[in-house]
């Protein structure tokens, strides 16, 4: 692939802004004279090769996961790293270990992730973070869009954005995600990106992104507190000790929001299929790190894969620090999610709160910094749109098998209802529809609730909410979200398919496999 620099007015005074980092890194994209980035074949066979020169009498132990096949045919592999002597999913759950997920390349036009995912893979295989297997288990998945990374694209093959991918899991991608998350629920999720840092910015203020990494961690309702203090107190803040450290800038995580005309930035949303949502709700402790780099092509690569390489270990110093901490916490969340079940209130959507922020970016003439005070959508608090009372569970109609082997998918339990029964609930009533914001053609239904009693056939389906997973159970299954399988058409059934279980049900039920 060639080099793609972009045209003026980055620069001189913009380009010393960003010098090479001290460490020079050797993946296959640094070779001298190369102008591609690292292909999936090579990326794949140094996986291998790192398996393969594990130091005998280290105690690592490895294996190669194939976590799904991408719509052209290629596997999607990730790299799982441990010192238990049996590395069956199973086994290293029942361990009482932590695991950590680190993954980048979801979009398939942002690489530096996946060269700085190869840089950790061998540190910790046999190198300066090979110290922390001893207190974590870690799957690295360098590259989970191969077709959009050989063209280039941000999407997958079939131009469908795989990070907004995690509830409906239509894209292989994005079960293949949902496989590792399932099998090995790591407690720390790590999601490599790069950001674009000359159209949004230029068009908008006449001036050039500045943070070398921009950060997040889960902000969508239903993400539990502790979880996101975890991520500030435990993460995040020794991450942006870590990046200073390396001379490296950073900032909150954000994007354009509205017109080049006005002077609003909005930060990653609270909608579940995003990936640090999802995973959120997973009660993972999960950070979006993205460098400064889309569409600049292999300018500044170094720094950029430095960047990462940084931001990654020091999430990976983090998890071993707190190992113990984030194992009571996940039970802790788990316990609390499964009692919540048939009590209180939950939130059914929420949206970002409008506040002002001080964003600073580059003058492209002087390559002086040039604050900017901009109207800021700051999902770090969520104001409620809509709010209900918690059910015991969801019911779904026989014909909505598709929906429910999706729920299975994301690692939901969903029972089969083997005899008739009545239950009290709630059923829907539409009132009106209205378009769903980035999907054309998609209608998202408005709803009011209806007390019924539930007339319940052998066949349909019922999914309880005294699990581990509700609140993605809750994602799907609310149907006026525009993230639910009602509005994304999963429920081929409609409104009149899903119902709300406000009792525990007596009737008898079965989990086939």
């Amino acid at each position: 692939m060639p080099a793609v620099e972009p045209p003026p007015p980055y620069g001189a005074a913009v380009m010393a802004r960003f010098p090479d980092p001290p460490v020079r890194y050797d993946t296959p994209a640094f070779e001298p004279g190369r102008q591609a980035f690292t292909t999936t074949a090579e990326l794949q066979g140094q996986m291998r090769a790192l398996l393969r020169e594990l130091p005998p009498g280290s105690g690592v132990r490895g294996q190669l996961l194939v976590a799904g096949v991408s719509q052209r045919g290629v596997p999607i592999a990730a790299l799982l790293l441990s010192r238990q002597p049996d590395l069956t999913s199973a086994a290293l759950r029942a361990s009482g270990r932590p695991s950590v997920l680190l993954m980048a390349q979801q979009h398939g036009d942002e690489p530096a992730g996946a060269e700085a995912l190869l840089v950790v893979a061998r540190q910790l295989a046999n190198g300066s973070l090979t110290s922390l297997l001893e207190r974590l288990d870690v799957i690295v998945l360098p590259r989970a869009n191969p077709d959009g990374a050989a063209a280039g694209q941000r999407a997958t093959a079939a131009g469908l954005d795989a990070n907004r991918d995690h509830l409906l899991l239509r894209t292989p991608e994005a079960q293949a995600i949902a496989t590792l998350m399932r099998d090995y629920q790591p407690v720390v999720v790590a999601d490599a990106h790069e950001y674009p840092p000359i159209a949004p910015y230029l068009d908008k203020f006449g001036a050039i992104g500045r943070a070398d990494v921009l950060l997040q961690y889960a902000t969508a309702p239903g993400v539990h507190e502790f979880v996101t203090r975890a991520a500030e107190e435990w993460f995040r803040q020794p991450l942006l000790q870590s990046l200073r450290r390396e001379g490296l800038s950073s900032d909150w995580y954000h994007m354009p929001s509205g017109s080049a005309q006005d002077r609003r930035m909005a930060m990653g949303g609270p909608r579940a299929e995003l990936s640090r949502n999802a995973a959120g709700l997973r009660h993972a402790v999960s950070l979006l790190i993205e460098s400064r780099g889309a569409a600049l092509g292999r300018m500044h690569l170094g720094r950029r894969v430095h960047s990462h390489v940084t931001a990654l270990e020091s999430v990976l110093r983090s998890a071993a620090v707190r190992a113990d901490d984030l194992v009571k916490l996940r039970r802790f969340v788990e316990t609390e999610t499964v009692a919540r079940a048939c009590a209180g209130e939950e939130v059914i959507e929420a949206a970002p709160t409008p506040s002002e922020y001080t964003l600073v970016l580059i003058d492209p003439v002087t390559g002086a910094d040039k604050p900017i005070g901009v109207s800021w959508e700051s999902s770090l608090q969520l104001q409620p749109l809509k709010q209900r009372l918690r059910p015991c569970g969801y019911w779904l109609a026989a014909g909505e098998r598709d929906a429910a082997m999706r729920l299975r998918s994301l690692g939901l339990t969903v029972q089969r209802i083997d005899e008739k029964g009545v239950v009290r609930g709630e059923t829907y009533r539409e009132t009106s529809r209205s378009a769903v914001p980035d999907n054309p053609g998609a209608l998202l239904p408005q709803v009011e609730t209806v007390p019924a009693l539930l007339d319940v056939t052998p066949g349909s389906w019922y999914v309880p909410l005294d699990q581990p997973l509700a609140g993605l159970a809750t994602a799907a299954l609310e149907p006026d979200t525009p993230s639910s399988y009602v509005s994304q058409g999963v429920v081929t059934g409609g409104v009149t398919a899903v119902s709300r279980v406000l009792a525990r049900p007596g009737f008898r039920m079965s989990t086939p496999r």
